[in-house]
C-alpha cells in the first residue's frame, strides 16, 4: 500500500521537473549595457555597442531619438525635428526655416522664438534636443 501511495506524487514530481528545468535553461543571458553605436556601411548598416566590430559610422538623428538620444535643432532636417514629443511636420518645418533665416540657436531655450513653440511644448521636446557646442 505505501508503494502506491508514493507513486502518485513522485510521477507528479516527474512530470513536472522536465518543465521547470526547461524554462530554468532557455532563460535567455542577461544583456550586458553597451554604449550605442553605429555600425557598418548603407546600406547593409546597423545600430550596435561600441566594442561590437565593424566600421563606425555617426548615429542618424532618428536613430539618436529610438535609443532616447538628443539631436541638435541646428543640424537636423525637418523630417527628423518631427519625431520629436510635442513638435510636429510643421513646427518642424518651422524650426528649420527659422533656422535659415536667423541663424543657429545658442541653447534649446530658444526655439521659442519659432511662432507656436511655447513653454509647455518647449518642456515637452526638451529632452529630445541639445544644442551642440561651438567648434
Amino acid at each position: 500500500m505505501a508503494p502506491r501511495r508514493l507513486a502518485l506524487p513522485l510521477l507528479l514530481a516527474a512530470s513536472l521537473l522536465p518543465a521547470a528545468l526547461r524554462a530554468r535553461l532557455e532563460r535567455p543571458a542577461a544583456r550586458s549595457a553597451c554604449a550605442p553605436a553605429g555600425l557598418g556601411e548603407p546600406p547593409r548598416h546597423w545600430l550596435g555597442c561600441a566594442t561590437d566590430p565593424g566600421p563606425r559610422r555617426a548615429l542618424a538623428a532618428d536613430e539618436r531619438l529610438v535609443l532616447g538620444l538628443p539631436i541638435d535643432p541646428n543640424t537636423a532636417s525637418a523630417r527628423e525635428l518631427a519625431f520629436v514629443p510635442g513638435l510636429g511636420r510643421r513646427l518642424a518645418d518651422d524650426i528649420v526655416a527659422d533656422r535659415a533665416r536667423e541663424g543657429p540657436y545658442r541653447s534649446v531655450d530658444d526655439l521659442d522664438r519659432v511662432r507656436g513653440i511655447g513653454p509647455r511644448r518647449l518642456a515637452r521636446a526638451r529632452a529630445a534636443l541639445a544644442v551642440a557646442p561651438d567648434p
